[in-house]
């Protein structure tokens, strides 16, 4: 299996069997327990709701925290079509499954 995430990086062999692909995808909602919402890795859901406390005391301009991080999470895609796949991931452990190409 060869997925590729830019034409320098790739999914590591070892880890692209332990991936869980959703047919149907996420849907779109920050913390969402779905499984087809959680991360493609861990299983864990992927980002906080806005109605969580945390967000209370946060600086909406921050961008670089954990919160900040899984708002927006990385997603690959594979397949065409009616046969599109899609894996989304906290930012964390997408940087697990990525190597670098030469």
């Amino acid at each position: 299996m060869s997925a590729h995430v830019h034409p320098t990086f790739a999914i590591k062999p070892q880890i692209a069997e332990f991936i869980r692909w959703s047919s149907r995808g996420s849907c779109g909602n920050r913390g969402c327990s779905d499984p087809e919402c959680c991360c493609a890795l861990c299983g864990e859901p992927v980002g906080v709701p806005e109605d969580d406390p945390l967000w209370a005391t946060h600086d909406e301009y921050c961008d670089d925290c954990e919160l900040c991080r899984d708002g927006v999470p990385p997603i690959l895609f594979r397949g065409e079509g009616e046969a599109m796949q899609q894996a989304t991931f906290h930012h964390d452990c997408f940087v697990k499954i990525i190597e670098a190409r030469q």
